[in-house]
């Protein structure tokens, strides 16, 4: 395994195992306080990326201060987002954007997508 965080996603339960160096605390404290993952099923990856790719200027528009991307290895095709934000407000003034469920949709994601957000402890 390398040293960067290790994500496990079974069963709708999301688990961040830190391996690395850095503290969650430091991480928080260079990224953003406030956590979103996002997982969802897409159509076809390689198309999704495309989409999710060309959104990065919405994303730091939005106060997105950090972002990741994973797959599930078992279906590709099942993509977990990982943001961080410096405040609560900006990751539900994110998440609540209607433009964001229109790229959604141009991306081909398959189902509603389901968000844990989380504040830095």
């Amino acid at each position: 395994m390398n040293r960067r965080d290790a994500l496990k996603v079974s069963a709708g339960l999301v688990a961040l195992a830190p391996f690395g160096l850095m503290t969650g605390s430091a991480i928080a404290g260079d990224m953003g306080k406030v956590l979103a993952v996002i997982s969802h099923p897409v159509k076809d990856f390689a198309a999704w990326k495309v989409v999710y790719d060309s959104a990065e200027p919405v994303r730091k528009k939005a106060g997105v201060t950090g972002a990741e991307v994973f797959q599930d290895p078992a279906d590709p095709n099942k993509v977990v987002a990982i943001h961080r934000f410096p405040s609560l407000e900006a990751a539900q003034a994110f998440l609540g954007n209607p433009g964001l469920k229109d790229a959604m949709a141009k991306g081909g994601v398959l189902a509603p997508p389901t968000v844990i957000l989380a504040t830095a402890a």
